[in-house]
């Protein structure tokens, strides 16, 4: 009991050292308000973190947390597969319109104008 009460004082003791370091740190005081704030609601979850363990809710709380955290990032990943899904299908169709209408015309590829050519490489002093 001595032992949890003592984890909880010493992370309290240092998210309060990291928030003081990070409102001076931040220029400005237009972004202080909103660092206050947030630091202000993480510290909140810290006191009541004991409390919500000895009533058994610090596991409810973490798998809600985890199930949104989660659902988000699922979101985010299936739209940015789409995006480059969407992406790829218009470049490579532009791709195929653009180099066939450009060898007709001159010739030759477009890659060769991107080619870059060495001379000679020397390694070390002479």
């Amino acid at each position: 009991m001595l032992e949890q009460l003592y984890e909880w004082i010493r992370s309290i003791a240092y998210f309060m050292v990291f928030s003081a370091v990070l409102t001076h740190v931040i220029p400005g005081q237009a972004y202080r308000k909103y660092i206050r704030f947030f630091t202000g609601l993480l510290l909140v979850l810290l006191l009541l973190h004991p409390v919500m363990e000895m009533l058994g809710m610090g596991e409810e709380f973490l798998s809600v947390y985890r199930g949104t955290a989660y659902e988000e990032e699922l979101r985010q990943i299936r739209e940015a597969g789409a995006y480059l899904e969407n992406i790829g299908a218009e470049s490579s169709s532009q791709e195929e319109a653009g180099l066939a209408g450009e060898e007709e015309e001159t010739g030759e590829e477009e890659g060769d104008d991107n080619r870059i050519s060495v001379e000679e490489i020397r390694i070390g002093q002479e």
